[in-house]
């Protein structure tokens, strides 16, 4: 089996990947095609080659053991060919824009809308839609993390696996294919679960490019809040 989780930036979606390590029955690949996405400003036609040998091994991988993938969705899309779609079941992981957004801010201050991630989500999740003719698996970030079982349970449940709920407790520490990117996985690092969200975000606070951003991306998020599993 070769399962994608396509996300959008922050720390959740690590966290995730430490779930999925916990479970013990995955080979667990953070951001596989993250570094062949930013040498593409150096030569589109060296990167297209770098993401195909990416592709053939985890497609490779995925006929010796079960392969877990975890991207960004605007790290492949318009970069990553067909097959990686088409041979996996792809899966999606959701965040409010109200609360993902000044996160990425505070990471990076001179985030482009790309960076954000929501317009590449969507388009990958309409994409497959229409190329599977299934409705791909949502998780919304914000309800995982006020009730982790019961997402999780869904979640694995959509997809004919044991949840394994033990896997929801982890021990601190980071992954391997995190060195040279420490910053972005501090909070998973520190993690032992998934935690409720802190509450609301002064809006107020940040610039106005932040809040439009989030007004721009909060149409995108709900739309596919609507086909989220494990929801109330």
């Amino acid at each position: 089996m070769l399962l994608n989780l396509w996300c959008i930036p922050r720390s959740l979606s690590t966290a995730f990947e430490k779930m999925m390590d916990q479970r013990g029955d995955f080979f667990v690949h953070g951001e596989p095609y993250y570094k062949y996405y930013l040498n593409d400003t150096n030569s589109k036609y060296i990167a297209d080659t770098d993401f195909s040998c990416v592709t053939e091994l985890l497609v490779h991988q995925s006929t010796i053991r079960q392969v877990f993938i975890k991207e960004m969705a605007h790290h492949v899309v318009g970069y990553v060919g067909d097959e990686i779609f088409e041979r996996g079941e792809n899966t999606f992981l959701i965040r409010d824009p109200r609360l993902s957004i000044p996160s990425l801010y505070t990471m990076l201050n001179d985030y482009t809308e790309k960076d954000a991630g929501f317009d590449s989500q969507l388009e990958l999740f309409e994409k497959v839609r229409t190329r599977t003719g299934r409705l791909p698996v949502v998780i919304d970030g914000e309800t995982l993390r006020q009730d982790p079982a019961r997402v999780v349970t869904a979640y694995f449940g959509a997809l004919g696996l044991d949840p394994m709920l033990h896997a929801l407790n982890w021990q601190k520490g980071g992954r391997s294919d995190w060195i040279g990117r420490e910053d972005w996985h501090r909070a998973a690092s520190s993690s032992t679960s998934f935690e409720p969200n802190a509450g609301r975000i002064d809006l107020d606070r940040y610039p106005l490019r932040v809040r439009q951003t989030i007004e721009r991306c909060l149409p995108i998020y709900k739309y596919l809040r609507d086909f989220a599993v494990g929801r109330r």
